[in-house]
């Protein structure tokens, strides 16, 4: 492993397949921030979350749900832990010039789908049980699909490298 090569490589590179993984860096950062707002309130930091004037909206019920602790943890806190794992998977290794394995992309797509299965999961949930929506959520659930869209072919490359198909 070089450092420095990947360094260079991160800050460096203009690949289309570099823009992607920076896209998705971008997206799992702003995704951080939205679920540490989430967790503060999930944590009883903040007592309440601001929301959308709106009677379908209620962050604050949606986020102190059963289905928030359903694993005896609250999903704010697993979420920013997913943001925080797809960038270090983004930026591992740099590019393929700098020693990046294509098991790399493999594993940054799969955690990817995980996280996105979970917030179209807790989208049914919210629209169709709780009969609430959290705008926090839905913004979560917004970079979760764009994340996805954006490493389906990165993916696919990876597949094809790894398969030779």
């Amino acid at each position: 492993m070089n450092a420095l090569a990947i360094r260079n490589e991160l800050r460096n590179n203009d690949s289309e397949v570099m823009d992607k993984r920076r896209t998705i860096i971008l997206l799992s950062a702003l995704g951080l921030v939205d679920f540490s707002v989430i967790s503060l309130y999930q944590t009883g930091i903040i007592e309440k979350l601001p929301d959308l004037p709106f009677a379908i909206f209620d962050s604050n019920k949606v986020n102190a749900s059963k289905e928030a602790y359903q694993f005896g943890v609250p999903d704010g806190p697993v979420s920013a832990v997913a943001y925080a794992a797809i960038m270090v998977l983004a930026a591992a290794g740099g590019s393929e010039a700098s020693g990046r394995k294509p098991v790399m992309d493999s594993l940054l797509g799969a955690t990817i789908a995980g996280n996105t299965a979970g917030a179209v999961y807790y989208l049914y949930d919210m629209i169709f049980k709780q009969k609430k929506i959290c705008l926090y959520c839905l913004a979560g659930a917004a970079i979760n699909i764009a994340s996805a869209v954006i490493a389906a072919p990165l993916l696919k490359r990876s597949i094809k490298q790894l398969f030779g198909k």
